[in-house]
């Protein structure tokens, strides 16, 4: 029977489509290293493997064991301002991991391969963000992912390999980690308001109405002079 494999798969977003693919009926295998995911996330009935995708040997191997039609690769080392100083491990983790499940998708005639990228591909170009914006990361995280939807490409017109890239932003629900204090601003805001902390949840909220509405003015006129706007970085302290 062919198998599909979601990496990440005791994360958020990976348990999340883990669960979604067995209630379809299909035999699902999940590696997850743990670091940031749980075991207690994965979906019952599903095949787990404690493995990191930086290990090449370890994820032929899993290939040789199975045989994977579809590839959902969720596992990532999501920071993106973080990333600045953690390059070696930014670029292990996030891209060369990456490459690793590409080549073995490859070898072993992966059918399709789902890749989830980042919004940080966008870095600071103006919104709305479309499927035909220009891509301009401004950190090794954002770069990492391009790097990769770039290979996903070549693999397609070398090696027929099919795939489809999402790029999902401050996605939020169950199972969702609210533990760090750094990253996704809605898991932030709920840590914050679950503690009894001051939030600055409609200090944020209101001042993205009032950009949101000089932005539409700004087009109204027809004038560049506000769309360009001031960027405003939202930092929480616990």
């Amino acid at each position: 029977m062919d198998s599909t494999l979601v990496t990440g798969g005791a994360g958020f977003l990976g348990s999340h489509v883990a669960e979604a693919l067995c209630k379809m009926g299909q035999s699902v295998v999940i590696i997850d290293d743990l670091s940031n995911g749980f075991r207690s996330n994965v979906p019952k009935g599903c095949h787990f493997h404690r493995l990191s995708i930086t290990s090449a040997s370890a994820m032929d191997a899993l290939f040789e064991q199975y045989r994977f039609r579809y590839v959902y690769h969720l596992a990532a080392y999501a920071a993106e301002g973080l990333s600045h100083h953690i390059r070696a491990f930014n670029y292990t983790n996030n891209l060369l991991g990456s490459i690793h499940l590409i080549n073995a998708s490859i070898s072993h005639g992966v059918e399709f391969f789902v890749f989830a990228s980042s919004i940080a591909v966008y870095g600071a170009v103006a919104t709305p963000f479309t499927e035909a914006t220009v891509p301009l990361p401004e950190d090794p995280y954002g770069i990492a992912k391009l790097a990769v939807e770039q290979d996903l490409r070549t693999a397609a017109n070398l090696f027929g390999l099919k795939s489809v890239i999402f790029r999902p932003h401050n996605v939020y629900g169950e199972r969702q980690n609210l533990s760090d204090p750094f990253r996704n601003v809605v898991g932030i805001f709920m840590r914050s308001v679950m503690a009894g902390e001051p939030s600055d949840l409609r200090r944020w909220l209101a001042e993205s109405c009032l950009l949101i509405r000089g932005r539409r003015r700004a087009n109204y006129r027809g004038s560049s002079a506000y769309t360009s706007g001031r960027r405003r970085n939202i930092q929480y302290r616990g």
